[in-house]
């Protein structure tokens, strides 16, 4: 049977209903909610508050650590972006030589940072996958040099490297000056068409432009004879 007696009474401390309808606890939840505006609160699907003081601090420390993270990666990515610009314009200009450039590429790759083969060829003229294969000039001024035949291993400018090149005869005098981004495929080339040199060198260039400068200024000053004409 309904005790009539018990109908209207309170509920029992602890329940629900006790923590909803006591105005003290709205009271003291309205003291020490914090500010919405400047602290960070997870979202909960009830209104179980105490539940919630028990990770709201974990996951407010998670989240100061996440902001904290992007803005290291928003200052490591300029700092990549200036480095790199600098060895880029200073490669394109001259001011840094190849094996400047080498020594840094190896340096910068081993930091294995995100996406730092996009950044590099974003900022400077010689692709990253040939920096990776391409051996350092092994002659004076930062150039390559090498007898003829060349061993498939010596160090010789890769494939779309620019360079300017002179090749020697046998009294080690210069008897051809050309340019070229295919360095092998133009000494075979010369081979077939029946030019006879026993060494050369070839100068590293940041671009075709400047490999045409270096060309004719090379023209000019050496004359070699296997030329057809000395000057562009």
């Amino acid at each position: 049977m309904i005790d009539p007696s018990r109908s209207e009474a309170s509920p029992p401390i602890g329940s629900r209903a006790d923590v909803s309808s006591n105005p003290g606890d709205s009271a003291n939840e309205s003291v020490n909610a914090p500010d919405q505006a400047e602290v960070w609160q997870p979202r909960t699907r009830g209104n179980s508050v105490e539940g919630s003081a028990a990770y709201a601090a974990n996951l407010q420390h998670i989240k100061l650590l996440q902001d904290k993270q992007k803005s290291l990666a928003v200052a490591q990515e300029k700092a990549e972006d200036q480095i790199l610009h600098h060895y880029g314009s200073g490669y394109r200009c001259g001011d840094i030589s190849i094996t400047e450039l080498l020594e840094f590429f190896d340096a910068y790759r081993d930091l294995e940072t995100p996406r730092w083969s996009r950044r590099w060829n974003e900022h400077v003229p010689l692709p990253y996958q040939t920096c990776s294969l391409l051996h350092p000039p092994n002659g004076p001024h930062h150039t390559w040099i090498g007898n003829w035949p060349c061993p498939e291993d010596a160090p010789t400018p890769l494939k779309g490297v620019a360079v300017v090149y002179i090749l020697f005869n046998e009294g080690n005098e210069p008897c051809y000056v050309g340019s070229t981004q295919r360095f092998r495929t133009r000494m075979n080339d010369h081979v077939k068409q029946g030019k006879v040199f026993v060494q050369w060198q070839a100068f590293p260039c940041p671009d075709r432009e400047s490999a045409y400068e270096l060309e004719d200024r090379l023209l000019k000053e050496r004359l070699p004879h296997l030329n057809r004409k000395a000057g562009r």
